[in-house]
C-alpha cells in the first residue's frame, strides 16, 4: 500500500484527484507501480486535464507547498465552451475530450457523438449543461 508521500493530490479547483502509484492511471496508460516523478512530463489529470504541477504530495515535503496550476489552453481551446454532468459533476473539456471512449481531444461538445454517455457515471449526453 502506497504511503501519503507517495499519493499526489490535483489542486485545481473541484478537482481532488489522487493518483495513487498502487493503482497507476487507467485511462492514461499508466501501470500500477509507476511513481508520481516518473511520470511523463506530458501526463495530464484524468479528470481535469492539468499538469504535473497541479499536484502535492498527500503529506510530507512539499505538501503545504502552493501548486502552480497548468490547465491545457490554448486560444482555440479556450472558445470551445466545457460541458457539465448534472449526474455527478464530471467536465466534459474539448482541449482533453474522452479518447478513452473514441472522442478525440479537441472534440466541440456539439461534435461527441448522440450515444456517448459519462465516463465516470454513465449519464447520456443530454444530462450535460454548459459549464457556467
Amino acid at each position: 500500500m502506497a504511503r501519503p508521500e507517495d499519493m499526489y493530490q490535483c489542486q485545481t479547483v473541484n478537482c481532488g484527484y489522487i493518483y495513487n502509484p498502487d493503482k497507476g492511471d487507467r485511462k492514461g496508460r499508466i501501470p500500477a507501480g509507476t511513481r508520481f516523478e516518473d511520470l511523463p512530463d506530458e501526463w495530464r489529470c484524468p479528470i481535469c486535464g492539468g499538469t504535473k504541477k497541479c499536484f502535492r504530495p498527500l503529506a510530507g515535503a512539499g505538501s503545504t507547498k502552493e501548486a502552480h496550476c497548468e490547465l491545457p489552453t490554448t486560444r482555440s481551446e479556450n472558445s470551445m465552451k466545457k460541458y457539465v454532468c448534472t449526474v455527478c459533476g464530471y467536465v466534459y473539456d474539448p482541449a482533453a475530450g474522452d479518447p478513452d471512449n473514441g472522442v478525440k481531444p479537441g472534440t466541440p461538445f456539439e461534435k461527441v457523438p448522440d450515444d456517448w454517455s459519462c465516463p465516470i457515471c454513465g449519464a447520456p449526453k443530454d444530462s450535460f449543461e454548459p459549464e457556467g
